[in-house]
């Protein structure tokens, strides 16, 4: 688990580790500690040697083997034919350097464990790997959530057929699975249904069980063998049978685990070999110059151009014809075979974008190479005579070589040419003309650098991060890209087309590094270089794993090497930027001199110039010329080795700057008469025409130097300048340097420094430190006798002891190279001491310091970069292991067998290593004491090395274990444990890296030793360990890290590969048992405490009592961590026992499970702990609501509880570690224990039993793969800040197991990073162990498998406790627990296999339980469940949920005779499944209604009654819903119209309250959805008046909320039918609906809704609801007070539908209700983009005005959408009863919009002939309703005349200006704006305009007064009044900036009553004429 998800309960910072255990959540101290005290300190353990033979027989699986440890000798690996060995003979050689060649060449003495591989503590990365692969070869589970909906019904039957084979129903037709889809082709789902009719569809193949008549014991015994052995869904043939169930549960949980806290993990040292780089292979085709007239000789070698480094070493090869190879016969007499290579091997050791394959060309010394080159630049015509030159040149001067050409090929160059996309097409040809990616063309051009440059920027640069074909990244590749290409590029071949001409001036490895650096990043101005033509063609591809007829760099040949003449393919030594710190695995000793400058201008001679100069080297081993040593490796074309070797020549040149390398090969015997000799030449180049004869030598000798290699032993190294002699050396001059100026003899310059050299060398013999030279000398000395006289006899003690103080001084990474030479020393040192004067020297402890001191340097190097989690440096454990050679002492063979004679024992010359280890760490103290315990895993590790060697030597392995080592020894060893225990206590708080090593490291040792010595005795230390640590912890308030400690050490000695056998489990067959109660199993009462920890049981069970008292006690106390740590350390086990093949058989696994069955009760004990949030979003919703019928299965304990009981819940890993545990115990415990067990258990253990299981279902849930895949996104960026943080909380900052876990993400771990960049991972032999990337995180088949089996697990343990309670009292609740639990299992995810299973067990129980499981409660619960199964994609889930359901029916029937209950909970169930589910298949649901159909016609028993009948009319039934079902599907997106089918729905079930209630509930829950809330509260008004109806409540039934909505009224029943619902269900409908309502803020309809509650809650005197209801009443009214005048309510539109393609809807006119503020482009914006989604945006029209629309007229395959806004319309007598803003926008059901048109069909006209029509429209009920669009079902149209509209005007006026004067407080803005458009308006329609028009004509006699303009003349009165009164409040409000402003609307009013008084001023005849009016009733029409 990881350490983040452990972390998440428990607070801290990182830090110390007391303050951040201190500092944990109030519940995160460790009170309570010495619980774990009293569970451990008293149980002695076993004597195991006494007991295990007689509690386990021989032939017992279980037993502990005979033998299980081996020791063996191993080959050493090596890669050559042979071991590479100096030709020297050794004897005279130096004693460490026999040493080194004798460690080389040893093999290996091992130990190996032969059961280690199935140990915990093994199980590493490659066993993981091979689990899953075949944990992944099962066959795949199928689970619903994975299928995708829309696959066909024949698709998923193919998918999952059944597991038994069922006879197919005879009318199965597949046509009717294809009518069924035109369903969805239609627009007019009315018409569809036919296509669906029941009686066409198919069903599922009957299961003939069903019918069968037997007893509960048979159906159980035949379920049981069914899931033990089921086949896994596959092909329809019976031959397709899989294996039975998967065996490996916790391996398919155990990938869920985090490595890294697997703290029993001990990676196994790795078997040294040779360090191996990224390697590339070079094969040669051709390096020529167009004019190719002489032999080239070229050498190739790899640089660093950013680290201006050489890489390796130079590979020489040429590819001369055999006529220019003739050339040269005078000076080369042959050539070997290994000088003939043409193909190398590179080890790139440090890739990175900056390295090139540099290629030098040399030719033979001819003169100046500018004229040379000439000939070559040019064409020259004179070929001959270019030719003959050369001959000349190469008959006289063929020793001798001159610079010509370079190149260099970019490493991204050839990684990014095998990207190529044009290498694909010919990877194996070398092809002639390659392809311009590939090849580097130059033409002779002074430009062809930049050339060569560009081409290198375009290739070079090609490498993207991601290594993708796409190559125009201008970025520079990372070398960790580099890397990953160069073991996988695909081969190239590179074609170079020119050469750059060398610069004689510029030959230094520094000017080649600069002109690299141009080709690579090129600068503003670069270098000019010259071009020669010619061809370089090379092909480069990763080197193969076998290299036929290979050289390594000493020339010995490596394995397979044929002995044909074949050229050989050579190794090239790499040059590595920093060594890397390994031990060296075999004899090198190379040496590589330089040559870098010579200086001889100061030269002065009358016999010779010092202009063409040569320098020739000779490693001399004397002063004579015959004492030179053939040691110098040949080049190209050449013998082997020579003895000289000459530089190269640069013509003219006194100063010349070289590039030369020389390759040496070391004498193993280097002593100080070796030296190297260089002679200085000038080499004669013109030949002076004189007679062959009288020519003079071609050389002529100026100078002389040289340089001894050896000096005291030691071995010269590193730069030197060195002066020149100018005549031979005198006798004797090898032993002093140069420097030293001789008397009399004669130096050039002089004796100045002029020749500079340097000299590197790389050998496995020479340390090349001064502290370890000096330590091998002394220990020689001592040794072999031979004292220096410069230190003498007396001093040489000192001597030896200060060189072994001095030791750890040395450099570390030197040590780390020749670490098992020194410790192999060391270990000679402390078990053989020297004698000096026959005075044996004590230097045990001096030695023993060293070692720990050695081990802790080494241990430390590069910030522990070699070391595992535990801080064990994989360098040290690869010595133990594999190369320590421990001395012995010497046996005869009589001597061998026990007991050891004394003579052996008492034998000075060697004592045995194990004890003296052990006698000096038990006596050390101080510092000596301190640097054991810090290497205390290293010491413990080779002490077991140790005792197993001395087991094999001395005979004793196959002696008892008891008499197997001396009792001094077992003292010593029980002591050293006791200190070492002491040592953790006392420091855990000061040092817990070291505590925490030194915890982990004994448990090692123990865990070792259980294998080697007395168990019994084992156990003792394990008893004391846990006795010491028990005392101090229940010593201490809070020892958080004690505790942990105590877990890591149990855990590490628990994952022995023999721990089951340790712990004697019982039911051997044939074995005596100590007692009769103990043997699980035996007796009842042996079983009873088989299941406790009895003190017996642990006794007995040593390890495992142990284990779980230890999980005991940490359950008990409030630290997360220890929680989780001790829940781990038990599922570690478990998953060990999974992956152990020895445990694979049943029975024996079951002998294990018996072992841990105290773990029931331990787990029953903590479940009111576990945490129970899983999945918590869907859970509460789907599952603890719909189950709740059953009762909870578990009381969620409330915070309260904690307090009382002192303890948290535990962690959400924590619990579902633990819950699996208990899975695994239920799968592999026997049935008879568990039955057993379970039938002991008191009914409230049982239900805390079933609660459990019901647990185990919820947290192993498969969530689906899309959800897996996203948690694991999640997961990966979630848990890495807080594990750090825990990190340090355990184990301390800076421990060893948070520095490998930082490594391990691939940081350092903080200190001297940046250092460390350069020592790369890779050369860590093993580090691809030591940190293998973390696997991918499980695949969600891995998931799927598991929920599946630990379903299957589950199920089988709650048959058994069906079973083992059904004879008992309490066996009928037993089995309802059971349902309950298989119900909520049933509505989870489940595979469609164990849904078989599960359906099986469920109508078992069915037959059991009789009519109790048809409760109230369970009933619809359990109709719900088979149904939604019913409606699964699967065939075979579908078959068996109907088989159930059937099953279900007739059991019913046959109980009573009738089964109108099942009828009505069935139907209620469907309802509601198909009113909330959006997932099932409506096609499935009709399949399986089909098949129960086809079960009651099949059913011969009951044919006879009116059984089928019954269930015929209800399969109708249910299709009729399930038909509105799929048309509302097909409305899904159409929330109006899905609404409305919903409501239709729901006034089908007007008889059923039930129903009506469920789907009205739906409907509210859709309108929450949508954030309706006051349909929502509609809604559940509508409940509640349903329920008022049904309890007549108040007498007055649904009238009772007449006053919260008209439309209560509809709930009206005449004659209920049922009586149960009571007044809680109304109490709740109303509070939830004035919640709802309180929301849409409607507070008046609040105050209703609780006028109809009050009188509930004063009935019932329930005074605290009284109280929140007066709460609520007052914040809505103080809601009303605040937001007066600020309301806004609902917006309504009216939408008409025309055209086929609406379907139903055709025709149809509604109002819509919109949120408030809904302008109109916003619902046409919405119904256009809707519908044109729907039908497509060309086809739908939005009509946008209000006018009748003419159907006629329109499109017939378009969709018109007609919506005008319209408003509240209310008569004259309502308004007045309808004062506030609200009641106009409540219970409305009338709506009015206006049209104005005039008479001549315009719609706007002038003022006398403008009129208006409005349109009112009655809905079919009142809003706000249910719905938020309701049908329009009267309209009526009323026609006002010119003058009408005139008057309206003016009315809306005269009501503007009165809300405007009358405001309080007054608004002056609004009241300027009002009167401003009444009296301030200069257009023509203003109120002046409308009185000359209609009253003019009355005042002038040109018409008669009417009723209407006297209405009109009276309205402008009150018109000019009212602007008055305005007028005068606006003079009170305004400021004095808007006098001018007042006085010029007085004007304008002033103006407007003068001009307006003669129109308004009555007329006698006024009266008379008032009824002109009404005669017109052509003006007045009705719809």
């Amino acid at each position: 688990m990881t350490l983040g998800r452990k972390y998440l309960n428990c607070s801290g910072n990182a830090g110390d580790a007391r303050k951040v255990y201190a500092s944990q959540s109030k519940a995160g101290t460790l009170s309570g500690c010495s619980s774990s005290i009293s569970l451990s300190d008293m149980i002695e353990p076993p004597d195991y040697e006494e007991v295990c033979d007689r509690l386990m027989g021989e032939r017992d699986p279980l037993a502990y083997p005979a033998s299980d440890i081996e020791l063996l000798t191993v080959p050493r690996r090596i890669r050559t034919r042979g071991h590479v060995l100096p030709q020297e003979d050794l004897m005279k050689a130096p004693m460490f350097v026999r040493d080194c060649i004798s460690c080389y060449t040893s093999d290996y003495t091992v130990v190996e464990y032969k059961y280690r591989t199935h140990s915990g503590s093994a199980s590493g990365r490659e066993r993981l790997a091979e689990r899953l692969e075949k944990l992944l070869a099962a066959p795949l589970q199928h689970y619903e959530i994975d299928a995708e909906h829309s696959t066909s019904m024949e698709e998923l039957a193919s998918q999952a057929q059944f597991s038994e084979s069922q006879p197919s129903s005879g009318r199965q037709s597949v046509a009717s699975i294809s009518s069924s889809s035109s369903c969805n082709e239609t627009l007019t789902p009315r018409g569809s249904w036919a296509s669906l009719d029941l009686r066409s569809s198919s069903s599922d193949p009957l299961l003939p069980d069903v019918f069968e008549k037997k007893p509960p014991d048979q159906v159980d015994a035949t379920n049981e063998a069914k899931r033990k052995d089921f086949c896994l869904f596959g092909a329809s043939d019976a031959n397709f049978a899989l294996e039975n169930r998967q065996a490996d549960l916790l391996g398919l949980y155990a990938p869920y685990l985090d490595e890294e806290e697997a703290v029993e993990r001990r990676l196994a040292a790795e078997m040294p070999c040779e360090l191996m780089g990224h390697r590339i292979m070079v094969q040669c085709h051709q390096v020529k110059l167009e004019l190719d007239v002489e032999p080239l000789f070229a050498s190739m070698a790899l640089y660093d151009a950013k680290e201006k480094k050489k890489l390796s070493e130079n590979f020489y090869f040429n590819l001369n014809s055999e006529c220019t190879r003739q050339m040269l016969s005078t000076h080369i007499p042959h050539a070997d075979l290994s000088t003939l290579s043409r193909s190398a091997v590179f080890d790139i050791l440090n890739p990175s974008p900056d390295v090139f394959l540099v290629v030098r060309v040399e030719k033979v010394l001819q003169g100046d190479v500018n004229e040379c080159v000439e000939p070559y630049i040019k064409d020259d015509k004179n070929r001959e005579k270019v030719r003959a030159g050369a001959q000349a040149a190469c008959s006289r001067l063929g020793r001798y070589r001159m610079p010509l050409a370079w190149s260099a090929v970019s490493l991204l160059n050839i990684l990014s040419g095998s990207n190529s996309l044009e290498r694909d097409a010919q990877p194996q040809d070398p092809p002639a003309s390659t392809s311009n990616t590939n090849s580097l063309d130059r033409k002779a051009s002074s430009s062809s650098l930049e050339q060569l440059r560009r081409r290198a920027g375009e290739v070079g640069g090609s490498l993207t991060r991601k290594g993708s074909i796409e190559r125009r990244a201008t970025a520079t590749p990372h070398a960790d890209d580099v890397v990953t290409h160069l073991d996988n590029f695909k081969p190239i071949v590179i074609t170079v087309t020119s050469f750059f001409k060398q610069e004689t001036d510029k030959l230094r490895d520094e000017d080649l590094y600069k002109f690299l650096a141009e080709i690579k990043r090129p600068s503003s101005a670069p270098k000019k270089l010259k071009c020669i033509p010619g061809t370089l063609k090379i092909e480069v591809s990763p080197c193969p794993d076998e290299i036929k007829n290979g050289l390594t760099p000493e020339l010995a040949k490596l394995a397979p090497f044929s002995e044909e003449n074949v050229r050989p393919c050579k190794e090239i030594l790499p040059f590595p930027l920093v060594a890397p710190a390994l031990p060296h695995v075999q004899y090198r000793n190379l040496l590589f001199l330089n040559v870098r400058e010579l200086n001889l201008s100061a030269y002065a001679s009358r016999t010779a110039s010092a202009r063409n100069i040569t320098v020739r080297v000779q490693l001399m081993a004397g002063e004579e010329q015959s004492a030179a040593l053939p040691a110098i490796f040949g080049r190209s074309s050449c013998p082997e080795f020579s003895t000289e070797a000459y530089t190269t020549v640069l013509y003219h040149n006194k100063n010349p700057s070289l590039y030369d390398e020389i390759k040496l090969k070391l004498p193993a015997d280097l002593g100080d008469q070796h030296h190297l000799l260089f002679t200085f030449l000038h080499v004669s180049c013109q030949r002076k025409p004189v007679a062959p004869e009288q020519e003079k030598s071609v050389e002529t000798t100026l100078g002389y130097s040289w340089l001894p290699l050896c000096r005291n032993g030691k071995l010269t190294c590193g730069e030197f300048n060195l002066p020149v002699m100018q005549e031979e050396p005198p006798a004797n001059y090898s032993y002093i340097f140069p420097e030293v100026l001789l008397p009399g003899t004669r130096w050039i310059d002089n004796h100045k420094p002029i020749f500079n050299i340097t000299l590197d060398a790389y050998t496995t013999v020479h340390p090349q430190d001064g502290y370890i030279e000096r330590f091998v000398m002394a220990c020689e000395a001592v040794q072999e006798g031979n004292i220096p006289p410069r230190i003498g006899l007396a001093n040489m003690e000192t001597e030896l002891r200060a060189s072994i103080s001095e030791l750890p001084t040395a450099n570390v990474e030197a040590l780390a190279r020749y670490l098992p030479v020194v410790a192999d020393k060391l270990l000679q040192l402390l078990v053989a001491p020297p004698a000096l004067a026959g005075v044996t020297l004590n230097i045990a402890q001096d030695v023993f310091t060293c070692l720990a001191h050695l081990f802790t340097d080494i241990t430390n190097m590069n910030d522990g970069a070699t070391c595992d989690a535990h801080g064990r440096s994989g360098l040290i454990t690869s010595y133990i292991q594999y190369q320590c050679r421990i001395p012995r002492p010497s046996l005869s063979d009589r001597d061998i067998g026990l007991p050891l004679p004394p003579s052996v024992l008492m034998d000075g010359s060697c004592k045995i290593l194990h004890e003296e280890l052990a006698l000096q760490w038990v006596v050390a103290s101080g510092a000596t004491r301190d640097l054991a315990m810090q290497n205390s895993w290293a010491l413990f590790e080779l002490m077991i090395k140790s005792m197993v060697e001395y087991l094999y030597w001395s005979g004793a392995h196959e002696a008892p274990r008891k008499a197997r080592f001396p009792d001094q020894f077992t003292d010593d060893l029980s002591t050293l444990v006791n200190n070492v225990t002491a040592e953790i206590i006392s420091k855990y708080g000061k040092n817990s890296r070291l505590t925490q090593s030194l915890n982990n490291s004994l448990a090692f040792f123990l865990f070792d030793l259980l294998s080697i010595v007395d168990r019994g005795y084992v156990f003792n230390l394990v008893r004391g360990y846990h006795k010491q640590m028990c005392a101090k912890i229940a010593s201490l308030p809070d020892a958080v890290p004690l505790v942990h400690y105590k877990l890591s050490f149990l855990r590490i000695i628990c994952s022995h590969e023999h721990y089951v056998s340790l712990c004697l489990p019982g039911g051997a067959p044939g074995a005596v048992s100590p007692a009769p109660s103990a043997r699980s199993g035996g007796s009842e009462d042996g079983r009873r405490k088989a299941v406790s920890l009895s003190g017996e049981y642990r006794s007995r069970h040593y390890l495992a009592g142990l284990l779980l008292a230890d999980l005991t006690a940490a359950l008990e106390l409030q630290s997360p961590v220890l929680q989780c740590a001790a829940v781990n350390a038990v599922l570690s086990l478990l998953t060990a026992h999974d992956a152990d093949p020895r445990l694979s058989q049943p029975d024996v696994k079951a002998r294990v499970a018996a072992l841990y069955m105290p773990l029931l009760g331990i787990v029953m004990d903590a479940q009111p702990q576990l945490y129970r949030g899983f999945d918590s979003g869907k859970e509460t919703l789907q599952l603890d609501g719909e189950m709740s019928q059953f009762g909870s299965m578990y009381a969620p304990p409330s915070p309260e509880d904690f307090k009382q009981n002192g303890r948290p819940p535990f962690n959400s890993e924590t619990s579902r570690n633990l819950l699996m545990c208990l899975v695994w115990l239920l799968k592999w415990s026997d049935r008879g224990a568990l039955a057993a067990a379970v039938a002991e258990l008191p009914p409230a253990r049982l239900h805390c039993l079933l609660a459990l299981i019901d647990l185990c279902f919820k947290c192993q849930e498969y969530k689906g793969r899309k959800e897996i895949l996203k948690c694991a996104q999640q997961n990966v960026r979630k848990t890495t800040d807080i594990k750090a943080k825990l990190e340090d909380v355990i184990l301390g900052q800076g421990s060893a197991r948070s520095d490998f876990i930082m490594r391990r993400k691939g940081g350092s771990s903080g200190r001297g990073g940046a250092g460390r960049d350069r020592w790369r991972k890779e050369w860590v032999r093993g580090a691809s162990r030591s940190r293998p990337a973390s696997p991918a995180r499980p695949q969600p088949a891995l998931s799927a498998a598991l929920a599946a089996e630990v379903a299957l697990t589950l199920l089988h343990a709650i048959e058994t406790i069906v079973q083992s309670c059904s004879g008992l009292e309490g066996g009928q609740q037993a089995c309802s627990g059971a349902l309950a639990v298989l119900l909520r299992a049933l509505q989870r995810n489940q595979s469609a296999t164990v849904l078989q299973h599960m359906f099986a067990s469920v109508r078992a129980l069915i037959l059991k339980l009789g009519w109790s499981w048809c409760s109230e409660e369970a009933g619809p619960g359990t109709c719900r469940v088979l149904l939604r199964h019913c409606a699964a994609l699967c065939a075979s889930t579908r078959a068996h949920a109907a088989a159930a359901l059937y099953a279900l029916m007739r059991h019913h029937y046959h109980l009573g005779n009738n089964f109108s209950r099942v009828k009505m909970q069935v139907t209620m169930s469907l309802s509601s499944l198909v009113g909330t589910s959006t997932t099932f298949s409506e096609e499935s649901l009709r399949r399986a209604l089909k098949t129960v159909l086809m079960y009651a016609e099949h059913d011969q028993d009951l044919q006879d009654t009116n059984f089928p009948e019954q269930v015929k009319d209800l399969v109708f039934n249910l299709h009729m819903i399930l038909s509105d079902t799929v048309k509302m599907k097909e409305f899904q997106e159409d929330p109006e119209m899905l609404l409305d089918l919903m409501h239709r729905i729901a006034r089908g079930y007007q008889h059923s309250p039930d129903l009506r209630l469920t789907w009205l509930s739906n409907m509210a829950q859709k309108h929450m959805e949508r954030s309706n809330h006051l349909e929502a509260g509609m809604c559940l008004v509508h409940g509640a008046a349903l329920v008022a109806e049904q309890l007549r409540s108040g007498g007055r039934g649904a009238a009772l909320l007449q006053r919260v909505t008209h439309n209560a009224l509809d709930e009206s029943c005449a004659d209920p039918l049922h009586h149960h619902l009571t007044a809680n269900e109304l109490q709740a409908l109303l509070e939830h609906a004035a919640g709802e309502l309180m929301t849409a803020g409607m507070y008046e309809t609040v105050n209703e809704v609780y006028k109809v509650l009050i009188p509930i809650a004063e009935d019932n005197r329930d005074y605290k609801k009284l109280a929140n209801i007066h709460g609520k009443l007052n914040e809505a009214f103080t809601r009303i007070e605040q937001l007066h005048g600020k309301r806004i309510f609902g917006t309504y539109f009216r939408v008409s539908f025309y055209g086929a393609r609406f379907g139903d809807l055709d025709g149809e006119e509604f109002v819509y209700k919109e949120h408030a503020l809904t302008k109109l482009p916003e619902i046409f914006s919405r119904l256009e983009n809707f519908y044109g989604q729907r039908f497509g945006a060309e086809n739908v029209v939005i009509i946008k005005d209000s006018n009748v629309v003419d159907v006629s007229s329109l499109e017939p395959d378009k969709a018109y959408i007609q919506i005008t806004y319209v408003e509240p319309y209310f008569e004259p007598h309502e308004l007045r009863t309808r004062l506030t803003h609200y009641e106009r926008n409540y219970n409305i059901k009338r709506f009015m919009y206006a049209t104005p048109f005039t008479a001549g069909g315009r719609a706007h006209g002038e003022l006398g002939e403008q009129c208006k029509r409005k349109t009112l429209l009655t809905t079919a009920h009142h809003f706000p309703y249910v719905k938020t669009r309701i049908q329009v079902v009267q309209r009526t149209q009323i026609i006002l005349t010119p003058i009408e509209v005139a008057i309206e005007d003016i009315q809306k006026k005269i009501h503007e200006l009165a809300a405007a004067t009358s405001q309080e407080p007054p608004d002056p803005k609004m009241l300027q704006m009002v009167l401003q458009g009444c009296i301030g308006t200069t257009v023509n329609q203003g109120p002046l305009e409308l009185a000359q028009v209609f009253l003019a004509p009355v005042v002038e006699g040109a018409q008669p007064p009417t009723r209407l303009t006297n209405k009109l003349r009276l309205a402008f009165k009150d018109f000019s009044k009212k602007c008055h009164d305005a007028l005068r409040k606006n003079k009170n409000l305004i400021s004095s900036e808007q006098r001018e402003y007042q006085r010029e609307l007085e004007r304008n009013f002033q103006r407007f009553t003068d001009r307006l008084a003669p129109l308004i001023h009555a007329t006698p005849s006024h009266v008379a004429h008032l009824t002109n009016g009404m005669s017109k009733v052509d003006y007045k029409l009705q719809a």
